[in-house]
């Protein structure tokens, strides 16, 4: 069996900085664990950037305009699964309307994220959280000269 390949956009509200996470189903990988909303790539996508923002719109429900980072903020290489993900800088906190894939969703501080986080996702947060957190406060600030 070939290794998936998969994506997602961290959602990051340019306001607060609060990150948006959906809460996965029982018909999930990882059912009830919190991560970023993506998927799976399928043929008819170009790049895993395409990937990432056609999940996000098919799992939140939403066609709402983003800035989404040019590559990849991070790519997690596992045994079953290779997973891109990027950053995508929200204007405003948005009510996703998701779908079967999860049973619900949240706008977290960095520093209070859930417990049950999706492994991998929680690596990410081990690994980059300085780096996640720069990103915020740049985004804050850059908000901030702009209002």
């Amino acid at each position: 069996e070939r290794k998936k390949i998969g994506a997602g956009i961290l959602a990051i509200d340019k306001k607060t900085g609060d990150l948006l996470l959906g809460r996965r189903s029982m018909q999930s990988d990882n059912p009830g664990s919190w991560a970023p909303f993506g998927g799976t790539f399928e043929t008819r996508d170009i790049s895993t950037k395409q990937t990432a923002k056609r999940e996000f719109s098919e799992e939140t429900g939403t066609n709402i305009t983003y800035q989404i980072s040019s590559s990849p903020f991070a790519v997690q290489d596992t045994p079953n699964v290779k997973f891109y993900t990027y950053v995508g800088v929200f204007d405003n906190k948005f009510q996703p309307n998701i779908d079967r894939e999860h049973i619900s969703f949240g706008w977290f501080p960095l520093n209070s994220l859930p417990d049950n986080l999706h492994p991998g996702f929680g690596e990410l947060i081990k690994n980059k959280k300085d780096e996640i957190n720069n990103i915020i406060e740049r985004t804050k600030e850059e908000n901030e000269t702009q209002t």
